[in-house]
């Protein structure tokens, strides 16, 4: 099969879109497929300008016009840009089967009000009605049942997934504290988390925050306390060993408000298993499909303070032998259902323009 990959996110950009661009890449040619990558050609760093988005969409725009019939199948890298659908099924041969792959905030944009938004409404119908687009591929199930929201059909579901983390001789800390790793903006919950958790824990424990500030307000509620050290944004390198020195991680996410995106994955939350730590995370957005409740993590029903002040006390309370037996089973447990070789044949078998869709358009595994 020829696979033509376009996507507007790709390293040396950094993001949890570039590093799915880059891990599928890798893992959809060890299948033996033919893939033409069509990225930027420079980095395109930081929030993309208007110009950088439609100059990229005019190359690849241009790209198909000129080489579109030499492939079986198209791979658009997110629906932002998955107005190059119709584009691709002019200048394609027919049979050839065109796929999007679908993030979170790609779609939850749509949620805000204002004409930016509206115009993003006004193009993603017109993409649904065109008929151009044969799956769309929703990494949780939370994305898909947004995507049918926008009318897009069908929607399968295939999870994202980790590498292994080389996290073999970092130490637990000590004292021992929590991490919490993500954007602190408020749908990801840390001020909730500081104001009616916090406080009725162990007060031994120290709270380590990695991330950018998106909401002022998320950073000041870790003023005042001594035993909460803010880090700014931590290189994803020295974030395994960040997340292996803690006890537990924590996504304490709130249900979004209207207009608020929700969490599309929680690769996070993945990452954390792979370290050999249990994550602590909300029963919300797409976060079931990322944590296997009890082996790689432990789902708490969102805003339920006396549920995370009980699960946390637990897992501070564990032993050594538990903690190891844990971070073995969470381990084995990511490398054998999320791993970037089952994404690549799942995608793969979607993209498949000699395979049937399946018939509930919810997974790609025969």
């Amino acid at each position: 099969m020829r696979l033509l990959f376009v996507t507007r996110k790709f390293p040396p950009s950094v993001g949890g879109m570039e590093i799915y661009s880059f891990e599928l890449d890798r893992a959809i040619r060890g299948l033996g497929v033919d893939v033409h990558l069509h990225a930027p050609r420079r980095p395109i760093l930081g929030r993309p300008s208007l110009w950088q988005v439609a100059g990229f969409f005019l190359g690849a725009c241009l790209h198909l016009v000129r080489h579109g019939r030499r492939y079986d199948a198209v791979l658009i890298g997110d629906f932002a840009i998955a107005s190059l659908a119709p584009v691709a099924r002019l200048f394609t041969a027919r049979g050839t089967r065109i796929g999007v792959a679908l993030h979170g905030q790609d779609l939850y944009f749509m949620r805000r009000d204002s004409a930016t938004a509206r115009l993003y409404r006004a193009i993603a119908r017109l993409v649904a009605g065109s008929g151009a687009l044969d799956v769309a591929i929703a990494n949780s199930g939370a994305i898909r049942r947004e995507a049918l929201s926008r009318g897009l059909r069908p929607v399968a579901v295939v999870p994202l997934a980790t590498s292994p983390a080389d996290v073999a001789a970092t130490p637990r800390a000590d004292p021992p504290r929590l991490v919490f790793a993500g954007r602190l903006i408020r749908y990801k919950g840390l001020s909730w988390f500081v104001e009616q958790v916090w406080p009725r824990l162990d007060p031994r424990l120290e709270l380590h925050v990695a991330g950018e500030v998106w909401d002022e307000a998320e950073r000041r509620c870790l003023e005042g306390d001594p035993r909460i050290r803010y880090l700014g944004k931590v290189e994803h390198a020295a974030l395994p060993a960040l997340r292996a020195s803690a006890i537990a991680c924590i996504m304490p996410n709130r249900p979004p408000e209207a207009g608020e995106q929700d969490e599309g994955f929680g690769l996070s939350a993945l990452e954390s298993a792979a370290a050999g730590t249990p994550v602590v995370a909300a029963r919300t957005g797409g976060l079931p499909d990322a944590i296997v409740d009890g082996v790689t993590g432990f789902l708490v029903e969102p805003l339920d303070a006396d549920g995370w002040v009980a699960r946390l006390a637990e897992i501070a309370a564990w032993t050594q032998e538990q903690r190891a037996r844990f971070a073995q089973a969470a381990r084995e447990e990511v490398a054998r259902s999320y791993n970037w070789a089952l994404v690549a044949r799942r995608t793969v078998a979607l993209l498949d323009p000699s395979r049937p869709l399946p018939a509930d358009a919810t997974d790609a595994e025969s």
